[in-house]
């Protein structure tokens, strides 16, 4: 038995001066985006439950510490999360053709 994805939501927020269908469509192009990024829907919420993680281990950490090989693979836990959102926040955006500001994307899980 498989079990099933968790689910998520993705909310534009501080995105003043859009249309409702505007606010929509890049939230669309931001999941489908993200969703190709980490390998398909059913590894967004997993990708992103690992990334902070990752974040949450490497937090105390010097740099000196956090430039040892002990940490490479959280290290790269977290530049595959931050990748695959990056393009996805140009995805959402660029079709927008405007300066958005203080705009961002928030997933809750």
């Amino acid at each position: 038995m498989s079990e099933k994805a968790q689910t998520y939501t993705v909310k534009m927020v501080d995105a003043t001066g859009l249309s409702a269908a505007q606010r929509s469509a890049a939230e669309l192009r931001f999941r489908m985006a993200l969703e190709l990024g980490v390998g398909g829907p059913d590894y967004v919420v997993p990708a992103l439950q690992a990334c902070m993680l990752a974040r949450s281990l490497l937090g105390d950490l010097t740099p000196e510490e956090l430039a040892e090989d002990d940490y490479s693979a959280e290290r790269e836990v977290i530049a595959l999360w931050e990748n695959a959102e990056d393009k996805a926040i140009m995805t959402a955006l660029k079709p927008l053709n405007r300066d958005m500001g203080d705009a961002r994307f928030e997933i809750n899980i």
